[in-house]
């Protein structure tokens, strides 16, 4: 499969495809939300495959740009009803499946393409006069 290099999941996810983007669209969302450069770094080398995110968080900077945002998740959440509580899970789930459904239907969309560009590129000599 020469063109279609699969991006690799995050360390976390287990093989996880759908876990994975998600975190790496989470992390690229806290990316733009700080100007701490050694935070923004970190990210990237995550991204980028260089680092990974289970060694981050226990980084300070890490820590330092997450603790404010889980402290405002913690308060909203608690204040939360059952009701809520449900709701919240039910929508999350048929998030993360409609996600992995879309996940699916990209790859075979991008196999197929690879296999009709692997089809189109070896020719049918068999019917051809040299000679012409």
């Amino acid at each position: 499969m020469a063109g279609s290099e699969e991006e690799p999941t995050l360390d976390v996810a287990r093989g996880d495809r759908a876990l994975s983007e998600h975190l790496k669209n989470s992390l690229r969302l806290l990316r733009g939300k700080t100007d701490d450069t050694e935070f923004r770094n970190m990210v990237d080398d995550i991204l980028a495959g260089r680092s990974s995110l289970r060694e981050a968080v226990s980084a300070p900077a890490f820590d330092r740009v997450l603790s404010p945002f889980v402290s405002q998740a913690a308060e909203k959440f608690e204040n939360l009803s059952e009701q809520e509580w449900q709701q919240l899970e039910e929508t999350g789930e048929r998030q993360f499946a409609e996600f992995r459904e879309e996940l699916s239907r990209r790859e075979r969309q991008a196999r197929t393409a690879e296999t009709e560009t692997e089809e189109a590129e070896e020719e049918d000599f068999s019917q051809r006069s040299w000679l012409e």
